[in-house]
């Protein structure tokens, strides 16, 4: 799943939270929104520079190639920009420093998850192989390949969180 879609979507669970609750405890519910919404069969894009191998997990390694991570850390962020800009212009937050670490915490705790990865890959050790085993519990077991059904439902996906973003 996109980072983009998950910061949408913790961006619509969190929302009748938000002033109702602590910001510890909206960045607790944006991170499980990631393994809820992960449970939904799903297209996830490949990094360049990490080798996975499917079912061998602890065989997976980080390619060093400057050029690939360069490439991945280009598409992540675009990804993350695209999520950043859609949540902010669905929910028209007020512009104020409460707003701005809410907000932060709502998106840091969306790509959390996805974002220990690359730390599992290269330490397998206690505590990341215990979060990466969580991961791949919630983890959808049916990844869908990129074709026109993978687009389909990651943008039904990205859509109605937008909505619920916007019309709740």
């Amino acid at each position: 799943m996109t980072l983009a879609t998950h910061i949408l979507i913790a961006g619509a669970v969190t929302k009748p939270f938000l002033g109702q609750v602590n910001n510890l405890t909206i960045f607790g519910i944006s991170v499980f929104s990631h393994y809820l919404s992960d449970a939904i069969p799903h297209y996830d894009y490949k990094l360049l520079s990490i080798e996975w191998k499917e079912g061998q997990k602890y065989n997976s390694k980080i390619t060093p190639n400057a050029k690939l991570i360069i490439a991945d850390l280009l598409n992540i962020s675009i990804d993350i920009a695209i999520g950043i800009a859609f949540l902010v212009l669905l929910t028209r937050p007020e512009a104020n420093l409460s707003n701005l670490i809410t907000y932060s915490l709502i998106i840091f705790g969306a790509i959390l998850p996805d974002a220990l990865q690359p730390i599992f890959i290269m330490w397998k050790k206690s505590p990341m192989n215990l979060i990466q085993t969580f991961h791949d519990f919630w983890h959808a077991k049916l990844r869908l390949q990129f074709n026109r059904t993978a687009m389909i439902s990651q943008g039904a996906l990205f859509f109605i969180a937008g909505a619920i973003n916007y019309f709740y």
